[in-house]
């Protein structure tokens, strides 16, 4: 059983926000493929940092990949990997986001939501990159 890695990133910026969130897709084999990008309308850094997340993890469950592979979701926001771990600490206003992300992570069973350095996931800012100059 080979593995998958998702790299995430989300970012905003000005004021109306510009925000944007892009993901790069990892196997086992060492392949990149630029699987999602978007942007959104007046959010914030956490709420796109979680749109990325809460994407990547569907795209997960609606693949052929799902029910064969283990999943690790990378990013480089230690505040989103604290909420993902200790719901007592989710702030209200995602309920409905982490409602969907609970719910695939008990559909994939086999998923790690892990930090990395920004070096390191600079991948998955490449790939949203575009929705900010937009």
């Amino acid at each position: 059983m080979g593995y998958l890695k998702f790299n995430v990133d989300g970012s905003s910026s000005g004021n109306p926000r510009r925000a944007g969130y892009g993901g790069i897709l990892k196997g086992d084999t060492g392949k990149l493929i630029p699987i999602l990008s978007g942007p959104l309308k007046n959010s914030d850094s956490d709420l796109t940092e979680l749109t990325a997340i809460r994407i990547a993890l569907e795209v997960f469950v609606k693949s052929e990949w799902e029910n064969n592979r283990y999943l690790a979701v990378e990013t480089d926001s230690m505040v989103i990997i604290s909420w993902c771990f200790n719901p007592v600490l989710r702030q209200w206003r995602f309920a409905e986001t982490f409602k969907i992300i609970d719910h695939c992570i008990i559909l994939v069973q086999n998923v790690k939501i892990v930090y990395v350095c920004r070096e390191v996931n600079n991948c998955a800012k490449t790939s949203k990159s575009s929705m900010l100059l937009a």
